[in-house]
């Protein structure tokens, strides 16, 4: 192991503990965060410094304003304009840090190794995950990989026939519990397919029957999920990045 590889290994073991730790992490000192992870305290500083912070003390007040907006309560519909404004940027701010601090590092790193090795990939997605699909498909493309999607119960189920063993699969839900999605997967699964789910929910029946478990959360906006839209929308560029990144090593 080259001396270039241990220090990105230890970062990313910062990056797996602060994941895990969430809003714990806020009232933890830089010795104890850097003995529970393994590293140096310079380690955790550099680690801050990689994500776009002076150090530990401006991270946390970051994740602590990230708190904040959490506890505030949903949107009535009566706001004014300059209100709604706010919150739905601040929502969309505080899903996607949410989401960077929840995404597990090796399900991406595994994620995409298994796109890239099968060449091609079907896509599972319903509702308006359908969306998130077709701009994944889209970036797909740029990188040589076909990308078949399957958004209705009917072409679902005709597409088991074409599984085969080794072939990637990827199943949109925000929820984790569409049923025709959760079908298909649970299908791909069985044939040794490499399953690969996006969800908001990794304790879900979607998850449950996905090898690699992508997460990308947010709160909803008047009733939808509008948020994790925008945090999948994130995690799909960060896939479609990591093939490219393979591609290139």
């Amino acid at each position: 192991m080259s001396a270039r590889e241990r220090p990105r290994e230890a970062e990313l073991r910062v990056a797996e503990f602060v994941r895990r730790a969430g809003d714990g992490l806020i009232g933890m000192p830089l010795r104890d965060i850097a003995q529970r992870c393994g590293v140096s305290d310079a380690t955790v500083v550099r680690y801050c410094r990689h994500e776009g912070y002076r150090g530990l003390k401006e991270y946390k007040i970051a994740l602590s304003r990230r708190a904040e907006l959490k506890s505030e309560p949903p949107l009535r519909g009566d706001e004014t304009l300059c209100e709604i404004r706010r919150r739905v940027t601040e929502g969309s701010v505080q899903a996607l840090y949410e989401t960077g601090e929840k995404l597990s590092l090796d399900a991406l790193e595994q994620a995409a190794g298994a796109i890239l090795a099968s060449g091609t990939l079907d896509i599972y997605a319903a509702g308006g995950s359908a969306p998130i699909a077709a701009y994944l498909r889209h970036q797909l493309i740029k990188l040589g990989i076909r990308a078949s999607i399957y958004s209705d119960p009917s072409s679902m189920r005709l597409s088991y026939a074409g599984f085969e063993r080794r072939a990637a699969v990827l199943s949109i839900s925000s929820t984790g519990e569409t049923q025709d999605v959760v079908a298909a997967q649970r299908a791909a699964a069985e044939e040794g397919c490499e399953t690969i789910c996006l969800t908001a929910r990794p304790d879900s029946s979607l998850a449950s029957v996905s090898r690699w478990v992508l997460t990308a959360v947010g709160g909803d906006f008047l009733g939808d999920s509008t948020f994790a839209r925008i945090a999948q929308l994130a995690v799909a560029d960060m896939l479609f990045a990591a093939i490219y990144r393979k591609k290139k090593t």
